[in-house]
């Protein structure tokens, strides 16, 4: 096993579907009792704890709550202090956004998106902490939150969730300075374009997609496990010595950055491209294509 998380207590937000199911899965299968939070959809939800219990070896169950209301969030925790007394990972994956121009964003949609992105993931986190293993136990709590290379790198008609998750990441700093000292780390698990429900919502996800592609130096989208290996290697004791830090996965989108030539090393054109100093290699054209994170 990767990364063993017998017998530790993980909550994860809005884990009833998308990423955070997979997150959920491999936690359990990592051993790990694993509180799966919803909101909205329930039969998805506990579609997903049952899978869960089935798979094993870990136990999961299901608590309702919207992180983006402090109350809710506080009552969940008291759930969770009910049933095991303790929290040691914290994933923080609940999010919420508008897919529009800013031109067209409604102040409803940025209250939304940083009452769940940044405020939900807050009031999780301080609430969390206080059931985390105190300062001196090995391994200590782990407080995880989700982001995207939106936070950094603008994209089209993304301004809601981009901004949302960029004060999500400056945040996971400030909870790993406030908390360092409990031996509680806080860290950001980013990704880029992975291939699902939520990027296809975007205006021309399909030609966005496609162009993330071809200039993605492994020559591929990212997948939802992706994302879920990075989650448990940073709440996992491997991850001990590193705290206040966002972790990029992304098969390299951002080194390429947006004025990368779309032929990759995985693309026809550059296995078929004369060699510097053989004929024709003066005439090759490269294809150049700006594309967002």
């Amino acid at each position: 096993m990767y990364h063993d998380f017998s017998n530790r207590v993980a909550v994860v937000t809005g884990g009833g579907r998308g990423v955070g199911r997979v997150i959920a899965h491999r936690l359990v299968a990592s051993g790990a009792h694993v509180i799966v939070n919803y909101c909205h959809d329930r039969a998805s939800a506990e579609d997903t704890v049952e899978q869960l219990t089935e798979q094993g070896p870990g136990q999961a169950h299901l608590v309702r709550a919207s992180v983006a209301r402090h109350d809710e969030v506080a009552d969940m925790f008291e759930q969770v202090r009910e049933w095991y007394g303790r929290v040691d990972v914290l994933v923080n994956n609940a999010a919420s956004g508008a897919f529009r121009p800013l031109g067209r964003l409604r102040e409803r949609d940025w209250n939304r998106a940083l009452d769940t992105n940044v405020k939900g993931a807050l009031w999780c986190s301080q609430h969390a902490v206080p059931l985390m293993p105190a300062a001196d136990t090995e391994p200590g709590g782990a407080i995880v939150n989700l982001s995207s290379t939106g936070a950094q790198a603008a994209m089209a008609d993304y301004a809601c969730v981009g901004t949302a998750k960029a004060a999500t990441e400056a945040l996971t700093r400030y909870l790993a300075l406030e908390y360092g000292r409990l031996g509680v780390r806080a860290n950001t698990a980013s990704a880029g374009p992975i291939d699902g429900e939520t990027l296809r919502r975007l205006p021309a996800a399909a030609t966005m997609l496609d162009r993330a592609r071809d200039i993605t130096p492994l020559g591929r989208l990212g997948t939802a496990d992706d994302l879920a290996h990075v989650v448990l290697f940073l709440a996992s004791p491997a991850a001990r010595w590193i705290t206040g830090q966002t972790l990029v996965a992304d098969g390299g989108l951002t080194v390429a950055g947006p004025f990368a030539g779309a032929a990759t090393a995985n693309s026809p054109e550059v296995a078929r491209a004369p060699a510097a100093g053989t004929p024709g290699a003066a005439d090759r054209v490269d294809v150049h294509v700006a594309v967002g994170g």
